[in-house]
């Protein structure tokens, strides 16, 4: 669903300067903005439930200690901030888009969150696999099952 909210953010870069989408380019940015959302909230809502998944573990089994809540909050640490940075400049580019379309701001507003977004998608996406596979490891090192 990431890769196909940054297709989706792709595609409303390329319509907004070539006009390819059959409709209006705000029905296109609000067709997306769902996906895109939706992607990026699936994200961090997975790493929500995996901590408190983590934690409720760590209770039924007190001799594993609390070492294994401590990285995964690590994870988080790291995860959330381009997670949420993303979000809120894609729906700055979108609202931007729709307000240059609308005639009431600059071009240069949509440039600036949109080429913004872009770099933080790519960032966030990075990161965001970077925690999928430690929280893997976590959950398997946690439960002794071997990583093979």
């Amino acid at each position: 669903m990431v890769a196909l909210s940054g297709i989706g953010l792709l595609f409303i870069g390329v319509n907004h300067y070539a006009n390819i989408w059959a409709t209006s380019p705000i029905a296109l940015d609000l067709l997306v903005s769902i996906i895109f959302i939706a992607a990026q909230t699936l994200v961090l809502f997975f790493f929500f439930v995996t901590g408190v998944n983590i934690k409720d573990y760590i209770h039924e089994h007190a001799e594993i200690g609390d070492n294994y809540y401590k990285d995964i909050l690590k994870i988080k640490r790291k995860l959330y901030p381009p997670t949420l940075m993303v979000t809120i400049l894609f729906m700055l580019a979108v609202i931007f888009d729709g307000a240059f379309y609308l005639g009431k701001v600059s071009e240069w507003w949509f440039h600036l969150f949109f080429l913004s977004t872009i770099y933080y998608y790519i960032k966030a996406t990075i990161v965001q696999h970077r925690a999928f596979v430690g929280s893997t490891n976590i959950v398997l090192a946690m439960t002794g099952t071997d990583n093979k």
